[in-house]
C-alpha cells in the first residue's frame, strides 16, 4: 500500500510531494498488533488471508485507489494499494 500526498508549495512555484510506503506484511507481525487497542485486536485472526486477499486482487486486476479525497482548496490525497 502505498500513501501519496501531492501538494502545492505556499509560494506556489512547485508541489510538495510525499510518497510513504506501507507494507500489508505488517499485518503479520505480532509486534504491529501488540500496540493496537482491544477494539481492533479483534482482526487479528482474519488480518493473514485479507494480506492474501488483497494480494491475489493486486495481481489479476492491478493496483487500484483505496481513498480519493480532493479537498476543497485542490490538493487530492490518494491512498493506492
Amino acid at each position: 500500500m502505498r500513501i501519496r500526498i501531492n501538494e502545492p508549495k505556499e509560494n506556489g512555484s512547485r508541489r510538495f510531494r510525499l510518497n510513504l510506503p506501507v507494507p500489508l506484511g505488517l499485518l503479520n507481525l505480532p509486534l504491529t498488533w501488540r500496540f493496537l487497542p482491544p477494539e481492533q485486536k479483534q482482526y487479528q485472526p482474519i488480518a493473514k488471508a485479507l494480506v492474501k486477499a488483497l494480494k491475489e486482487y493486486r495481481k489479476e486486476n492491478g493496483s487500484w485507489n483505496l481513498v480519493e479525497v480532493h479537498t476543497h482548496d485542490n490538493q487530492d490525497i490518494i491512498i493506492r494499494i
